[in-house]
């Protein structure tokens, strides 16, 4: 004769397993997610450097701006969305076909390497001068991106990489003629 809280405990068994495997499937995806998450953009602008406490500040190449250079650079921006801390070591490219036997290409950054704690963003600048103009200009850079010190990359988003290619063509056509 099965004893009258036999239906209980099945129940119960049944109900802790349940609980367990959602508790452990919990506990297993946030493990999983818990990194370092990088977007990153890129932008071909004019820097300037204000008054008083001399912070730098970009401005759109186009936009009438006092105080900023005539020279244009490539501003590269970081912003760790992650959960984890990140440090960026590098940055470089690709180009589609060689160029001059060379299949990429770095970067020369000013204050990498650099720890970027969450929610936190860092830009690097650099020249907008030949031949990288040129290349960049006539399609050849295939990719941009940075890397940390684990090896991981991120690249520039395709959308990005493409309006820095058509403003590099606007206004390389304007400085060369």
């Amino acid at each position: 004769m099965p004893s009258p809280d036999s239906g209980l405990t099945k129940f119960l068994a049944v109900w802790g397993a349940i609980l367990s495997s959602i508790t452990f499937g919990w506990s297993l995806y946030r493990d999983l997610r818990d990194r370092a998450k990088i977007k990153i953009s890129a932008e071909l602008r004019r820097i300037g450097q204000r008054e008083g406490d001399g912070a730098f500040f970009t401005a759109a190449p186009d936009l009438p701006v006092e105080g900023v250079s005539e020279k244009l650079f490539v501003v590269v921006s970081v912003v760790n969305v992650g959960r984890r801390p990140m440090r960026w070591k590098g940055l470089g490219g690709n180009y589609r076909p060689a160029v001059s036997g060379r299949k990429g290409f770095l970067i020369s950054a000013r204050h990498l390497p650099r720890t970027l704690e969450e929610q936190e963003q860092h830009d690097e600048f650099f020249d907008f001068e030949q031949p990288f103009d040129q290349e960049l200009a006539n399609g050849r850079v295939k990719r941009l991106y940075i890397w940390d010190v684990a090896g991981r990359e991120w690249s520039v988003p395709r959308r990005d990489l493409k309006k820095l290619v058509a403003d590099a063509k606007k206004h390389t056509a304007a400085l060369h003629s």
